[in-house]
């Protein structure tokens, strides 16, 4: 499993990335600690600070090339940073 992230550097650049979240039909949100804003959301994503590192949850409804494509695309236009998690392994009971 991976998880991505990424740093505004303006308001600009949040306001291309809503565009962008507003591009797909899937749920995409921004995490700030425990603080979760609809990333589609103009007025909640300029609440934002800029240059502080935030999560992109985005959960798929249908189909992974959803999600693929939109990490391309982000990744072509913004900072952002893929980070991968090791797989929890089942525990016996």
């Amino acid at each position: 499993m991976e998880k991505l992230f990424i740093v505004f550097r303006s308001e600009e650049d949040i306001i291309q990335f809503v565009n962008v979240c507003c591009g797909y039909d899937d749920a995409i949100d921004i995490r700030v600690g425990k603080m979760c804003t609809d990333a589609k959301s103009i007025l909640g994503m300029l609440l934002l600070k800029t240059g502080e590192t935030l999560e992109i949850e985005y959960e798929c409804y249908d189909s992974e090339d959803n999600y693929r494509q939109f990490k391309e695309e982000i990744l072509q236009k913004f900072d952002v940073t893929v980070k991968q998690e090791p797989e929890k392994k089942a525990t016996a009971i």
